[in-house]
């Protein structure tokens, strides 16, 4: 798979994990998916896609961070569930995405769901350039949908 094929990866992976709980607002606040440099297992530089979602805490912090625990299991991922004083925090690796964080207790009282993707080739500053001049253009993305309107640059309306 390419950095992109990565990226729609990564943005399943968040999205499909917030639906595991029974709550609503999910928003991407700290932007849309975005490229960050890395490196590949042969030692060159590469890119991978970060992508997080957030909304206000839940109530049942223990619950939901075993519904993400059985279901980041499910995908075949490693998953370690750290206690933060009743405020669990899932972190996982392998399976479809580098790794992915789930915290109960997040910046503002905030459920945050973060994964990062594999190492793929590719370039960040051409990935992200290319995506600021499609969006430009009215193009939309995976995860996208998400930003809220007030963190969208006035350069893409």
């Amino acid at each position: 798979m390419d950095a992109v094929e990565h990226r729609d990866v990564v943005v399943n992976l968040v999205v499909d994990t917030t639906e595991q709980l029974e709550l609503d607002g999910w928003e991407a606040r700290h932007g849309a998916a975005t490229s960050e440099r890395c490196s590949m297992d042969n030692g060159s530089k590469g890119a991978a896609y970060k992508f997080s979602l957030s909304t206000a805490s839940g109530t049942d912090h223990e619950a939901n961070a075993q519904r993400i625990d059985d279901y980041w299991d499910s995908l075949g991922m490693d998953t370690r569930v750290v206690d933060h004083g009743g405020y669990p925090v899932v972190y996982g690796t392998g399976g479809p995405v580098r790794n992915a964080t789930f915290d109960t207790m997040a910046a503002g009282e905030t459920y945050r769901v973060v994964a990062v993707s594999h190492c793929a080739p590719g370039d960040t500053a051409k990935l992200k350039a290319e995506f600021d001049e499609r969006r430009k253009h009215g193009e939309r993305f995976p995860g996208d949908e998400y930003v809220p309107e007030e963190n969208i640059s006035d350069k893409y309306r």
